[in-house]
Parts: structure tokens; C-alpha cells; sequence
């Protein structure tokens, strides 16, 4: 199957991106890293040579399953022309409407923060 029809596959079918999302826990890095090969417009054996592993490790790569280290995706970004970006993003959050009780006027309501705990058990 080739990367694009396999990425058109998990948009358009209901459940099936979810389903592997929860199989490969490293699906946004193998996303990532079929992508970068489909704009070279490689096989896995080519991309494998072009980064300097076999082409079983860029499979598991790819499929995720295998974890990638820092390293290796900074290779990868070095042989294939990209830059290599790490973001850490809070999570989307949702607004829900609640009723004010003493007035009864609408409010918006978002999601708090975890806090930390010192071991003290004060709250930071």
C-alpha cells in the first residue's frame, strides 16, 4: 500500500485512525516519518539507505513499532534535508456552558489545571 492511500485510508474511515492511535502509542512520529519518505518519493529500502539503517528499521519506524530516540530522528531529519521540530502542546481544550445558579445567566466553564503537590502535601 502506498503512504498516500494509507493516509487517506485513516481519514476517511470512521474508527480507524483512532484504532491506530491506540495500537502504536508512536503514531504521531510514524505519521511523521512516512510522510518525510513520501515527499523524497522513496521505498523504505531507499530511505533506509539514505539514513544509514536497514529497511526493516524504517518499517517499524514507519509503523510504529518501533520507539525512535532523539537521535535517530535527528539523523533522519540531517539525511532527508528536514528540520527537526519537538513540541510539547497542552491539550485541546473544551468550553462547556454552564447555568449560573444565581442568576441564571450562561458562563463559561473550562477545564483547571493539575497542581502540583509537595511532598509535604501543600499545593504549589
Amino acid at each position: 500500500m502506498k503512504w498516500a492511500d494509507f493516509k487517506r485510508e485513516l481519514d476517511s474511515s470512521p474508527g480507524v485512525r483512532e484504532n491506530f492511535e491506540r495500537h502504536y502509542p508512536y503514531h504521531d512520529v510514524s505519521l511523521a516519518l512516512g510522510g518525510v519518505r513520501a515527499d523524497l518519493d522513496m521505498t523504505q529500502t531507499e530511505f533506509g539507505q539514505l539514513v544509514g539503517v536497514p529497511q526493516s528499521t524504517v518499517a517499524r519506524l514507519e509503523s510504529g513499532q518501533q520507539n525512535p530516540s532523539v537521535g535517530m530522528l535527528q539523523r533522519i531529519a540531517k539525511a532527508s534535508g528536514t528540520r527537526l521540530v519537538i513540541e510539547f502542546k497542552p491539550p485541546k481544550r473544551e468550553h462547556r456552558r454552564a447555568k449560573r445558579p444565581e442568576t441564571g445567566t450562561s458562563a463559561t466553564v473550562e477545564p483547571t489545571r493539575p497542581r502540583r503537590v509537595a511532598a509535604s502535601g501543600r499545593t504549589r
